[in-house]
């Protein structure tokens, strides 16, 4: 994590609506920091040390199971909030984010205006409408997991889950969150490269044809809005 110098904290608060979510002056708790593509956010089972505010990028949450079984919570991509629920729940510890793509964010001092933040009601409605706007979204995702053909929704995936045009996320978590068996997202992937949409490489998946790709992701609608 990287914390950016006073002219980029003065630009995002002036391009951004996040300061407008508070009854009081965030300001002085505020700073704005960045991080890198692969960068670990929260680590598990620690307590967050700040409520960030993501302005921009793409990341994943996780959760590492006592078999050792890591499996893929949801993705996020700013703006959006990291650390909220354990904010809300203070013994609650975190599940691991990283980050997919180069991220730019606020960083609140959540432990310097607590009282402040769990006071302010203006901001605490901000939070409501952004978790119940998530909780639809994960419905979605879910009967979407039952309605539309694997090819589908392994396109929007990867295409949300790529960085710098490469798609290396581990088969194991992949076909979990999209409730397949691994041997069918092989298959899947496998007709993807024959296709001449993704190749193959020491990195991971280029993809070669975006256009081919973005195609069979629109066939799925976009998700619900609130």
């Amino acid at each position: 994590m990287k914390k950016l110098g006073q002219k980029q904290f003065e630009y995002y608060c002036s391009n951004t609506d996040f300061l407008s979510h508070f009854d009081f002056d965030i300001t002085p708790y505020l700073s704005v920091v960045e991080f890198d593509g692969d960068e670990t956010i929260l680590h598990e089972g620690t307590r967050p040390p700040f409520l960030y505010y993501i302005i921009s990028g793409s990341l994943k949450r996780y959760v590492t199971h006592e078999n050792g079984r890591v499996s893929l919570v949801n993705f996020l991509s700013g703006p959006c909030f990291i650390g909220e629920i354990e904010m809300l729940q203070k013994q609650r510890v975190a599940k691991g984010v990283k980050a997919i793509t180069a991220c730019v964010a606020f960083a609140v001092d959540f432990a310097a205006c607590e009282d402040k933040i769990l006071n302010d009601n203006k901001f605490l409605r901000h939070l409501i409408f952004y978790l119940s706007r998530n909780s639809v979204k994960s419905g979605y995702r879910h009967a979407a997991n039952r309605a539309w053909p694997l090819k589908n929704r392994l396109a929007r995936f990867i295409l949300n889950t790529s960085h710098n045009n490469i798609y290396r996320q581990r088969h194991t978590e992949t076909s979990e969150y999209l409730g397949v068996t691994y041997r069918h997202l092989l298959y899947v992937i496998a007709e993807l490269v024959e296709a001449g949409i993704l190749c193959r490489t020491k990195r991971g998946y280029e993809i070669t044809d975006r256009p081919a790709l973005e195609k069979l992701a629109a066939v799925m609608p976009a998700e619900r809005q609130i």
